[in-house]
C-alpha cells in the first residue's frame, strides 16, 4: 500500500496560529501536521499539511466564512494571530503561489471575494466561530498608552523603597 501524499493547505507566520487551526482540523477527525518550513520567497514559517485524499472532506467540514477581506499579508497575519490568541481557528487565503514543479499548496478556501487581487488576503474562520471572530475584530484596538504599560510591565510586584 502506497502512502497518501500530503499537501500544504495553510501557511502562517507563527506556530500558535498554525497549531490553533491544526487542533480544530484534528478535532474534525482529519489528521494533519504542523511543519516548520523555510521558503526563500515567503515569510510564512509554519504550514499545515493534510493528506491529499482528505482535502475535499476538510473543505466541507471547515465551512470557512470570510470575516475580513482586502488585507495586505502583514495585516492578515496580525489578525490571524489575534484570533488564535482568543482560541479561534482561522485561515489566511489569497497568497497562494504555485510551485515550480506543480502546485504544492492547495487552498482550502478559494479567495474569489470581489476586490481580492494581487497580494490581497482574506481571513476566514469555520462557520461555528463566525460570531466570536466578528466580536473579536470589532473590539476597540488597544491604545498606545495601554500598549506601553503592557510592554513595561514585568509581572513583578513593585517594591517599596527602604
Amino acid at each position: 500500500m502506497t502512502p497518501d501524499y500530503t499537501d500544504i493547505v495553510a501557511r502562517f507566520t507563527d506556530e500558535t496560529t498554525a497549531e490553533t487551526l491544526a487542533s480544530f482540523i484534528s478535532s474534525l477527525g482529519i489528521p494533519c501536521d504542523v511543519v516548520d518550513i523555510w521558503d526563500a520567497v515567503r515569510a510564512e514559517g509554519f504550514a499545515i499539511r493534510v493528506e491529499r485524499t482528505r482535502i475535499q472532506e476538510l473543505r466541507q467540514a471547515l465551512d470557512l466564512k470570510p470575516i475580513a477581506t482586502r488585507l495586505n499579508a502583514p495585516a492578515a497575519y496580525v489578525l490571524a494571530g489575534r484570533l488564535a490568541g482568543e482560541k479561534v481557528p482561522c485561515y489566511v487565503g489569497g497568497l497562494h503561489i504555485p510551485g515550480p514543479f506543480g502546485d504544492f499548496d492547495v487552498p482550502i478556501r478559494e479567495t474569489t471575494e470581489s476586490g481580492l487581487g494581487t497580494n490581497q488576503c482574506m481571513v476566514a474562520v469555520p462557520a461555528k466561530f463566525t460570531r466570536a471572530a466578528l466580536r473579536i475584530i470589532s473590539a476597540p484596538a488597544i491604545t498606545d498608552e495601554e500598549l506601553t504599560k503592557l510592554a513595561l510591565a514585568d509581572g513583578a510586584k513593585p517594591e517599596t523603597p527602604p
